[in-house]
């Protein structure tokens, strides 16, 4: 190609050429000149980037065992691993939801402060103390690109007068918390999905079952769905291409294995998409055979993760197709070599198994 053609290409066409690359890629060609090294923060750049999906380098996550604040974010497009470091956020915070770009943390100590940041531009801000002191329970979060806002749904902290959890919502518009629907005093599972505009998640106990959350209204109600597949404590929800989905532990000729299924919204039946190969069950969980499972979906894609081990692998739904995620360079199983530590935080199962959409546009500071 004639480097000419390039040499008299528009700054603007360079712009959105480069709006258009992987992040990685993006910051290894931000050394070429101090335009590219400065164009980050441009908004014009910001403008062109708003306008591009960026599946080409979305990440399901990992927590780095080996070091405080990083997380190992792995492209399936791509087929590489990512360090993505939280070093600008204070100490003892953990991520407990994504989306849009943007990740909501929250400290491990009182009063469990929450903060929104970008992990790839390092643009952070803590959130104003929410009403209820306590942990809560679950965290969500939901981006609207097109109006620039976002909220943060935090339920579960303490208990009303009748028995029944509350619920606080952050708007960005407003950059304050408000008291929102209340949901019965059931065990909420921690990893909620969010689907067309709702938020959903798993109840267990005698009366297992789903909850949504209908971010527009505020309002908690029970999904009624035909009987709930898997083993109780092991299901975990994802969501695939605006499809509702759970992973779980399921017996058949009394073999232990892990399935695949969608929710049909016609019949709300619960159909098995896809069972893993057992030579793969055997491998992931070869050590603690039960400890806990994390997907999350993307596309068409499922990634799956177990607690305190390195290994991973993903399901495509359309294909019905299983592959081991290559192995991170540094990352061992450090599960088949040390015991389990004791005083492991309960709050660092979030580190493993969730989505993550790198974006250069996506700022903790929307007002819409």
């Amino acid at each position: 190609m004639d480097e000419r053609l390039w040499c008299d290409l528009r700054e603007e066409l360079v712009d959105r050429v480069l709006a258009r690359l992987p992040v990685d890629s993006f910051f290894r060609l931000r050394v070429v000149c101090k335009r590219w090294n400065a164009i980050m923060f441009s908004p014009g750049f910001l403008a062109d980037c708003s306008q591009v999906s960026s599946s080409v380098g979305h990440y399901f996550i990992k927590a780095d065992r080996r070091a405080d604040r990083v997380l190992l974010g792995y492209s399936t497009t791509l087929a590489k691993w990512h360090r993505i470091a939280f070093d600008f956020l204070p100490m003892q915070i953990q991520p407990a939801a994504s989306a849009g770009g943007l990740v909501c943390l929250v400290a491990d100590y009182q009063p469990f402060a929450l903060f929104v940041c970008n992990p790839i531009t390092k643009l952070a801000r803590q959130l104003p103390p929410r009403i209820c002191k306590r942990r809560p329970r679950i965290v969500c979060m939901v981006v609207d690109r097109l109006n620039k806002a976002y909220k943060i749904i935090a339920a579960g902290g303490y208990r009303t007068d009748d028995d029944r959890w509350t619920t606080e919502v952050f708007d960005s518009v407003t950059s304050c918390w408000r008291v929102s629907g209340s949901l019965l005093q059931d065990e909420l599972t921690k990893r909620p999905i969010c689907c067309r505009g709702s938020l959903y998640c798993l109840t267990c106990g005698p009366n297992s079952g789903l909850l949504v959350f209908n971010v527009r209204d505020e309002v908690w109600s029970r999904v009624k769905t035909q009987r709930m597949p898997g083993n109780v404590k092991s299901r975990q929800l994802f969501e695939c291409k605006g499809r509702i989905g759970i992973v779980g532990k399921a017996s058949r000729n009394q073999t232990l294995g892990l399935c695949v299924w969608m929710l049909e919204l016609k019949t709300m039946k619960w159909v098995e998409q896809g069972r893993m190969p057992p030579d793969m069950y055997d491998r992931l969980y070869k050590k603690w055979p039960c400890d806990s499972m994390y997907c999350a979906g993307h596309g068409d894609t499922i990634f799956f993760t177990r607690f305190f081990s390195p290994l991973g692998l993903t399901f495509s739904v359309s294909k019905n197709q299983w592959d081991w995620v290559p192995p991170f360079p540094l990352l061992c199983d450090i599960s088949l070599n040390v015991p389990r530590p004791r005083n492991w935080s309960v709050f660092q199962h979030e580190l493993d198994g969730f989505s993550f959409e790198p974006r250069l546009d996506a700022t903790p500071f929307y007002k819409g």
